[in-house]
């Protein structure tokens, strides 16, 4: 597990405990957007990478 620490600007406080009243707690809901993004990163890097050449691999694993 990774540690981060984020910082909130109090400007944002009202919009983001709004956008968080479905979650059990704001935390869940921060960490919870914080993965989702994570994962939309990973899937960027990973279509910008070139095609594996993969001819005569076969289609079974």
């Amino acid at each position: 597990m990774t540690a981060i620490t984020l910082r909130i600007p109090d400007s944002m406080d009202k919009q983001l405990r709004d956008a968080a009243a479905g979650a059990s707690s704001l935390n869940d809901y921060i960490v919870r957007a914080v993965r989702r993004q994570m994962t939309l990163d990973a899937a960027r890097k990973l279509t910008s990478m070139p095609p594996l050449d993969l001819a005569g691999e076969g289609d079974t694993l």
